[in-house]
């Protein structure tokens, strides 16, 4: 095999390897945070009615009970790849999400504390022995096999009641990237980050009506990594080399505006719009430490990858059919904020619609139990204008997710 050829592949493959690191991070936002809010498509900002509050809306800590929520999303992806009449199929994973949320406050006191700890960034894509083209070596600095972050979130919140109907509440967001792979056969990546941000929110209630806003800061993530030569890189003597890496992403800032609608007897009907900045994903810079890969990758690079800010619609329902018992259901259709030249076979996504169903019950006034289940699918992604010709093709994706979880008011 050419040389040259091999070490041009080789200093694209560490620059896309980090570079997907918080691309993968921030491209797979899981809105999923409570099996509650799921099962009405996560369109739970003007509702917030329990401790999963923390991350839907802060403020409506304010209007509940002490109570503690733990639940847990099952996540499975499934995603395909067809090319040259043939199909192929990156590797089947459930994956595990899970959150906590407590809320606390004094008798009568106008102030109410709260606690979110979930994981809103994550996910994997796998596509090691799938045989697709970008997976081989022929594809170079473009080649993708397996891409996975792991990710937690620690948001403390503080809410204020400033009278019977409005709410205000603010928070400090700490992100942590703790497990982080990103790789090819020529390089494998690992490494992780952290980085603090904050939110605010507010919310009004009435017997009928109900209107909530949330911001959510832009949060930037240090991330340093060791990248690794891959069996590929064996004719350049690099099998095995490691290099070490740093980088920083932004994550997007996220803004959401919801309404609840709650005069139909035994009903309540919700709406939220969520716009996410992803156009603060606009390039990363990388910088290599001195090494042998470093003669390779130079002391620095800088990827575009211009993605752009989107604006997702939930809207769900909700119908008390008994004291105890209410059945949900929810749709949400979701942009994607990729583009077609920098598109990737690491976040193979497109315009993505959810439609969801969930049940609630409890077992005593003090213990709830809820579960939901939705199913997302999203719109075929014909790539003919990515910059490498091995992406070319038809991606098609679609995601089942399980969640169910239990709130106890203390």
């Amino acid at each position: 095999m050419n040389i040259k050829y091999i070490k041009k592949a080789s200093i694209l493959c560490v620059a896309t390897a980090l570079l997907s690191t918080t691309a993968f991070a921030s491209g797979f936002m899981i809105p999923e945070q409570g099996a509650k809010a799921m099962g009405m498509g996560n369109a739970f900002g003007a509702i917030a009615d329990d401790a999963s509050a923390n991350w839907f809306n802060p403020a409506g800590l304010s209007f509940q009970e002490n109570n503690a929520a733990v639940s847990s999303t099952l996540v499975y992806p499934l995603n395909d790849f067809e090319a040259g009449g043939q199909t192929y199929s990156a590797k089947k994973g459930l994956h595990v999400i899970p959150q906590a949320y407590v809320r606390y406050g004094e008798g009568n006191s106008k102030l109410s504390y709260g606690l979110g700890i979930n994981s809103p960034f994550g996910l994997s894509v796998d596509w090691t022995g799938s045989g697709a083209p970008f997976t081989q070596v022929a594809a170079a600095g473009k080649a993708v096999t397996f891409s996975e972050i792991q990710a937690v979130h620690i948001n403390p919140n503080i809410a204020y009641q400033v009278n019977d109907n409005f709410s205000v509440a603010a928070g400090v967001s700490y992100y942590n990237a703790f497990k982080v792979h990103l790789n090819s056969d020529l390089l494998r990546i690992g490494g992780s980050g952290d980085g603090f941000g904050g939110n605010v929110a507010f919310l009004y209630k009435s017997n009928v009506w109900s209107i909530g806003g949330s911001y959510r800061t832009s949060v930037k993530v240090d991330i340093t990594g060791t990248g690794v030569g891959g069996p590929d890189a064996v004719v350049l003597g690099l099998d095995g080399i490691g290099a070490n890496a740093t980088t920083a992403v932004t994550f997007p800032d996220i803004l959401s505006l919801s309404l609840a609608y709650a005069s139909i007897p035994n009903v309540i009907l919700s709406a939220q719009l969520d716009r996410v900045n992803w156009a603060k994903f606009d390039k990363i810079e990388i910088n290599y430490a001195p090494s042998a890969l470093n003669a390779l990758t130079g002391p620095q690079s800088t990827i575009p990858e211009g993605w752009k800010a989107t604006v997702a619609v939930r809207l769900g329902a909700e119908w008390a059919y008994s004291d105890d018992t209410r059945a949900r259901v929810g749709y949400t259709y979701d942009p994607t904020p990729t583009n077609p030249t920098d598109f990737s076979p690491r976040l193979p996504g497109n315009d993505r619609q959810l439609i969801s169903l969930g049940y609630g019950t409890d077992f005593s006034d003090n213990l709830t139990m809820d579960l939901a289940y939705a199913y997302v699918w999203l719109k075929d992604r014909t790539a003919t204008a990515p910059t490498d010709p091995a992406y070319y093709g038809v991606f098609k994706s679609t995601v089942h997710l399980f969640s169910g979880g239990v709130t106890y008011k203390y």
